[in-house]
């Protein structure tokens, strides 16, 4: 079984957000195909296989925000076993966690910043802030109307129409 990890794209990367899978579970997957697009605060980028075989399950959802080294997906043979990466991904979290409060590197990352830096961590894509700044809105509007989401450029127009 292929454990289809998030990679540390850069040297200061915590996290990433899964933007939308490219693949479903079942399908055939072959090393390098794309299985699903990954936003961070400073790129959004295709991620390849590594493995091939079929996508067995999808661990992180569309839209999930998370850290560096979480499992996202298997790949395998149709009759072998699925492993725990629940708790995989749970163990992996609680050991970057500071405190006892597992879920708040997550959580707080995702949060609306303070008005001060405001716009450097208003988590959008750059598709998002091209169509902002095309239709004349203020992203942090945007943001303030999707609290805790990667804002998109469906949000974008959502907000505008």
């Amino acid at each position: 079984m292929f454990r289809v990890a998030l990679p540390q794209i850069f040297e200061n990367m915590e996290e990433a957000t899964v933007g939308k899978w490219l693949k479903s579970e079942g399908d055939g997957i072959e090393i390098g195909a794309p299985l699903c697009e990954l936003i961070t605060e400073k790129t959004t980028l295709d991620l390849p296989a590594e493995g091939a075989g079929i996508l067995r399950k999808i661990v992180a959802p569309a839209k999930a925000i998370v850290p560096a080294g979480s499992i996202l997906a298997l790949i395998g043979d149709e009759n072998e076993p699925l492993p725990d990466i629940e708790a995989e991904n749970a163990a992996l979290v609680a050991k970057k966690a500071p405190s006892s409060e597992i879920e708040a590197p997550v959580l707080n990352l995702a949060a609306p910043a303070p008005a001060s830096g405001a716009a450097s961590r208003i988590r959008a894509t750059p598709a998002a802030r091209r169509a902002a700044k095309d239709a004349g809105v203020s992203i942090e509007d945007v943001a303030a109307k999707f609290p805790g989401k990667v804002i998109g450029e469906d949000d974008v127009k959502a907000f505008s129409a």
